[in-house]
């Protein structure tokens, strides 16, 4: 696997890496690849995936909650 050797790295960005690293809990080099990945749209954003996956549980329980015959819907309803 090649590899990559980044000189005259700002120390502000080396800082806000190693923070972005540990929140996300990976190693430095994990999350600079996952930067790296993510800039040259090899990884697909975060929030793009979410909203995906929002949309179908939001269609699905949608689906449940509007079954008049359930008994917890027609519960909530009442009050």
């Amino acid at each position: 696997m090649p590899t990559l050797t980044l000189k005259d790295m700002p120390a502000e960005l080396h800082s806000a890496l190693k923070k972005r690293a540990q929140r996300n809990r990976r190693s430095l080099n994990q999350e600079a690849l996952y930067c790296l990945e993510r800039a040259t749209g090899l990884v697909h954003e975060v929030d793009e995936v979410r909203a995906e996956w929002l949309k179908a549980s939001t269609e699905s329980l949608s689906r449940v909650w509007e079954n008049e015959e359930d008994e917890v819907y027609n519960e909530l309803l009442k009050k």
